[in-house]
């Protein structure tokens, strides 16, 4: 309980290389969950290389690795208004693409930062409810909220983390506050 505590006062710069390589160590989805995020990171690029958008499995996949409880409210709609939501995505400028996928029904900014960040794993960092925790009780954002408005805040302060600790992905940093969220609290 000490450490929730201490955590809610510290001044950002505690996110350093040694707090990443400890706390992403600590994360646990085990070799599968990571092979299947690679796995996936892999057909999302091939995808968007070769075809120019997602395939609705390829899609429907992204939604049941980040949260699969929602997966039926996106297979009742017809996929051609995600997969040209996609397309527009991919052409506007990286400012609006959030924005633009979140016109789509059903996604927020957790879901639309998830299929970004599949679609640029080193530009967008996915926003979660652990990780903004984790940012703000460490003084690095100013709100928990997970919402269109605050995702560049939160991109920001990860990829100033990222520059900071340039030996480590976003993914790396992601599970490194998803971890320090849940053990840090427990």
């Amino acid at each position: 309980m000490k450490m929730q505590n201490d955590a809610m006062y510290m001044a950002p710069g505690l996110i350093d290389d040694s707090f990443i390589e400890k706390w992403s160590r600590r994360f646990d989805s085990g070799a599968r969950d990571e092979t299947k995020y690679l796995q996936l990171v892999s057909k999302v690029n091939d995808e968007i290389r070769s075809k120019g958008y997602l395939t609705k499995p390829t899609f429907i996949s992204i939604i049941n690795w980040k949260s699969p409880r929602v997966r039926p409210i996106f297979e009742k709609h017809d996929y051609r208004i995600y997969k040209k939501g996609i397309i527009r995505c991919l052409s506007v400028p990286d400012d609006e693409k959030l924005p633009v996928l979140m016109e789509l029904d059903g996604i927020g900014a957790p879901i639309g930062s998830t299929i970004l960040h599949f679609i640029y794993p080193e530009k967008f960092p996915i926003m979660d409810v652990r990780t903004c925790e984790a940012l703000f009780d460490l003084g690095y954002i100013k709100s928990k909220s997970r919402d269109e408005k605050r995702y560049p805040m939160f991109q920001k302060a990860i990829l100033d983390i990222q520059k900071q600790c340039n030996k480590y992905s976003l993914r790396q940093i992601d599970k490194a506050l998803f971890a320090y969220n849940k053990l840090s609290k427990t």
